[in-house]
């Protein structure tokens, strides 16, 4: 899968680093929704029980493991979730708006360094 590193580095600014479990699984979602945007639409068929049979464990671990990094990230920055979001929150996103907010990201990101080369 492509753009891992595009992914770990942007997790790592919310205090997610390789030593979490949760962030490779997050790390596979996030491809997941990156290779096709039509799975955000159904998250748990899309993205949830594909990323849990490549990790090799259940689907509600993956959604488990995403909530944990939500809930880090939120506490790490907070500013930095809502700006990437780019729309106001009160409280942290779910497991399946955080997927949405970083591939959003992600493939924001990745267009405009394309364009700058």
């Amino acid at each position: 899968m492509e753009h891992t590193k595009v992914i770990q580095d942007t997790l790592r600014e919310f205090g997610i680093g390789k030593n979490y479990i949760s962030q490779k699984r997050t790390v596979v979602a996030i491809q997941l929704a990156l290779e096709d945007e039509d799975r955000l639409l159904r998250v748990k068929k899309g993205i949830y029980i594909p990323a849990a049979e490549m990790c090799d464990c259940t689907w509600s671990a993956v959604e488990r493991n995403i909530r944990t990094v939500v809930e880090k990230a939120w506490k790490v920055n907070r500013d930095g979730l809502i700006k990437m979001a780019g729309y106001p929150m009160s409280g942290p996103p779910t497991a399946s708006e955080f997927i949405e907010i970083m591939a959003y990201h992600i493939q924001k990101t990745l267009t405009v360094g394309s364009h700058g080369k």
